[in-house]
């Protein structure tokens, strides 16, 4: 478990590029196979997150999730 820990402490803040990997894929699977248009909006949607999350950029107090 603390090797998680070290892990997400040192490089979580990049955690948004395999999302975004991912988001390529989905997109390219969309414009020139059979996608599906909600998994490339979804995934588009939680690589932005995730990107402002590990930039920085969004604070835990300023989440979408806070209430």
């Amino acid at each position: 478990m603390i090797m998680i820990k070290n892990f997400l402490a040192k490089y979580g803040r990049h955690f948004w590029l395999i999302s975004l990997a991912v988001t390529f894929y989905t997109a390219y699977d969309l414009f020139f196979d059979e996608g599906n248009l909600f998994s490339t909006v979804m995934l588009a949607a939680c690589t932005y997150y995730f990107f402002l999350r590990g930039t920085g950029r969004l604070s835990k107090k300023d989440g979408p999730f806070v209430e």
